[in-house]
């Protein structure tokens, strides 16, 4: 990231701008003149801010086009190029005249919440030019701005109207009244996000509304209030949260959103015009934090296909603004694809992201919501569903949308607005007797871990289902030679004796082929003759094994449309069907992508006893994935165990690495390699020769016996720990409340 300032570079100094006089002598209530000396030397000393100077230009001299260009371009060209500065006003005038003048405001969304942006674009060229213009005209334009902007709601699409409303209020030098406008954009403004970040209406939402070029009254209001002094937007947990969300997570590597609430089936809309950086947004990151600054810029240059030498943003008064702040804060920002990171795997408290370690558009991408409350309106209830991404394709989606109240068709069959907006069927969920979900939201992620092997994390669900349900996800990593995969792991307790339990896994395609009935399905990404989808991305050949490793009572083939605007396809989907005892179900699903250049594992149920799962053999690496009650103490083969969930490597019949949630596992017969703890634990153990026995560990505060050859110590994030008792091959120690990383000495 390019930071040019006082501290970094000598090019800029606060006061060598401030010793210019402002052009006309005054100050605007938004945008302040005694900037515009600061401005002008940017554009001189910088590529990016003298190429965003020429497209202002070039824009203004076009003489036409929408009232963001118009506005916005003509708005900068007077700033930057003071000598034609006539030219520029006469366009500004002409555009209110034929434009704002004539809006027609509505109360719906695309009446009002879309054509904010621009009042917010005619509002900052007027206030630059106002010195310029008659009483008369200036007492018009006002008249008309401001006559549009109290047209606009203020009850939904939050936080446009108020946004707007403030905005006049700042412009007209109100200051009672632009306060108490303040008081209620910062509330509207706050609904958009939790703490965590994760935005409750969904992953293509936030990137609409937070993104979107035609959403400046929602998206860039915010700067403005940064760039007069309100410094508490950047600075807000929360919001810094959101943005890193937003540009990490909200879609997949490779760029098209992930299906969660009302999203559109489109994606990879981070630049619309070629080389043009047409949300600048994007480009104004780093203001929120390093890692939203570095992963917006993977966006720009893996997804949009951008490069540092080509890459324009256009010349927008706004974007400005964004982009340079004010002379006082001397703090410009520059971008830097060559600082471009993928987002590595995260746990928040209302989604789950278990990412490929490779900085690649291939990499693959499990992701689980389970929002804690506060919802919006454009959720769906698809508390604990999956989506997941890989290879440059979306492989399992959830059910998206295609706009309020449509229902969609294809080949002959329609899906209704109520089974995919309401119904939890049409996303890869958990329910019970066929039920729908009751509620938009569960009770979020209980616990994960993450930069290791094998990662994992627990997403909880009590309020939507009659039940308790616990999703647990375990990603091992492409690591010893081996491909990645995912396991599902669903812990489910009924209120209903004799219950049913179904899992619905949906996948990207027209047809899911059967392997083996009741135990394996393929499905091979492809558009079937004759059909509109599903919209392909890659050149590679992308599929999926979904492999049963618990066994259903039945499984039925299903069909829906699934949509994407244009592109609406006839799709299978697997509903599988689990019986209940004692009014407890667990079952193991294994997610196993491919495409050419990674070939699925070889997959084999295991069903014994008390537990079930599945052996994964990819050549010499052969994984053990096994689920129960963890009540009881089970064996398989030379393993012993007792948890929920049990997963371990070997190679050429050697241990190498293992995950537990539970209270024990134990590996090999002279010298043993494992735990055994008081209360359960989750815990990840790299058990390979010349690496010792290292890992992460999440405790609920309990005592722990380690189990490896000459283990001597343990270290918990660096520092040894007290040793409560020890043996040979054996420690026992107290592992506190939390998460940590362990080291076995």
């Amino acid at each position: 990231m390019k930071i040019y300032n006082s501290r970094s570079k000598s090019v800029l100094l606060a006061f060598f701008c401030l010793m210019f006089l402002p052009l006309q002598g005054f100050s605007g209530n938004i945008i302040d003149t005694t900037d515009y000396s600061y401005w002008r030397k940017l554009a001189s000393t910088s590529k990016m801010y003298r190429a965003m100077k020429t497209s202002a230009i070039n824009l203004a001299n076009k003489r036409g086009g929408e009232t963001r260009e118009v506005m916005g371009a003509n708005a900068l060209a007077y700033v930057l190029d003071p000598a034609n500065k006539n030219q520029y006003i006469n366009a500004i005038k002409k555009k209110f005249e034929t434009r704002i003048r004539t809006m027609k405001i509505g109360d719906g969304a695309g009446t009002s919440s879309v054509p904010s942006h621009e009042l917010l674009h005619a509002l900052l060229a007027l206030d630059v030019i106002k010195y310029e213009l008659s009483e008369a005209e200036l007492k018009s334009y006002e008249y008309d701005i401001k006559d549009k902007i109290f047209q606009l709601v203020t009850k939904r699409w939050k936080p446009h109207g108020i946004a707007m409303r403030m905005m006049w209020y700042k412009y007209a030098n109100d200051i009672t009244k632009f306060e108490a406008a303040k008081k209620q954009y910062d509330k509207d403004l706050a609904i958009h996000f939790y703490p965590d970040g994760y935005s409750p209406a969904g992953n293509g939402y936030v990137i609409g509304r937070f993104n979107h070029i035609g959403r400046g009254a929602k998206n860039s209001v915010f700067d403005l209030m940064e760039y007069m002094g309100y410094n508490e937007y950047f600075s807000n947990p929360g919001f810094r949260n959101l943005h890193e969300f937003m540009y990490g997570y909200a879609s997949a590597p490779f760029g098209s959103n992930m299906f969660y609430g009302d999203t559109r089936g489109g994606g990879i809309d981070w630049t619309i015009n070629g080389a043009e950086i047409s949300t600048p947004t994007i480009a104004r990151a780093a203001r929120f934090s390093d890692d939203a600054y570095k992963w917006a810029m993977w966006k720009l240059k893996e997804q949009a296909g951008l490069s540092q030498d080509t890459a324009i943003l256009p010349g927008y008064l706004l974007s400005y603004v964004m982009m340079a702040g004010s002379a006082s804060n001397n703090n410009p920002i520059e971008i830097d694809l060559g600082d471009a990171e993928l987002a590595p795997s995260k746990i928040f408290d209302n989604y789950a992201a278990l990412i490929g370690n490779n900085q690649s558009k291939d990499a693959l991408y499990l992701s689980v919501l389970s929002m804690t409350d506060k919802v919006d309106w454009h959720a769906q209830n698809e508390s604990n569903s999956i989506g997941l991404s890989g290879f440059g394709e979306r492989i399992l989606r959830n059910s998206g949308y295609d706009g309020p109240n449509n229902s969609v068709s294809a080949e002959g069959l329609t899906s209704s607005w109520d089974f995919i907006k309401y119904n939890s069927e049409s996303g890869n969920v958990l329910m019970i007797d066929g039920e729908r979900h009751t509620s938009k939201y569960g009770n979020g992620i209980e616990e994960g871990i993450v930069g290791t092997n094998i990662e994992y994390f627990r997403a909880s669900s009590n309020i939507a289902i009659k039940g308790e349900h616990f999703r647990d996800v375990i990603f091992l990593q492409a690591a010893d030679g081996a491909n990645g995969y995912y396991i599902v792991a669903d812990h489910v307790t009924t209120d209903v004796s004799g219950a049913t339990v179904n899992i619905v896994w949906h996948p990207n395609t027209a047809i899911v082929e059967t392997v083996e009935d009741q135990k394996h399905y393929h499905s091979v990404l492809q558009v079937k003759k004759g059909a509109l989808g599903p919209v392909l991305y890659s050149n590679n050949t992308v599929k999926l094994s979904t492999f049963l490793g618990t066994p259903p009572i039945s499984v039925e083939k299903k069909e829906m449309v699934n949509q994407m605007r244009g592109h609406h396809y006839r799709a299978e989907y697997l509903y599988n069907n689990y019986s209940t005892s004692g009014n407890k179900a667990d079952v193991l699903t294994v997610l196993f992508p491919g495409d050419q250049n990674h070939e699925i594992g070889d997959l084999t149920r295991i069903a014994v006893g008390n537990y079930t799962g599945s052996e994964i053999t990819q050549e010499n690496i052969v994984d053990v994935a096994l689920i129960s009650g963890g009540k009881t103490l089970e064996t398989n083969k030379t393993e012993s165990f007792q948890g929920e969930n049990v997963v371990y490597r070997k190679l050429t019949g050697k241990l190498i690495s293992y995950f537990v949630k539970g209270v024990s596992f134990i590996s090999g017969r002279d010298v043993q390699t494992g735990f055994k703890s008081d209360d359960p634990i989750a815990l990840f153990m790299n058990t390979k020769n010349g690496k010792g026995n290292s890992g992460k560990i999440i405790s609920s505060g309990t005592y722990v016996t380690f189990y490896a050859p000459n283990i001597s110590s343990v270290k918990l994030d660096g520092e040894k720990i007290p040793v409560e008792k020890s043996k040979e091959h054996g420690i026992r120690v107290n592992i506190p409340e939390g998460n940590y990383t362990i080291e076995l000495l």
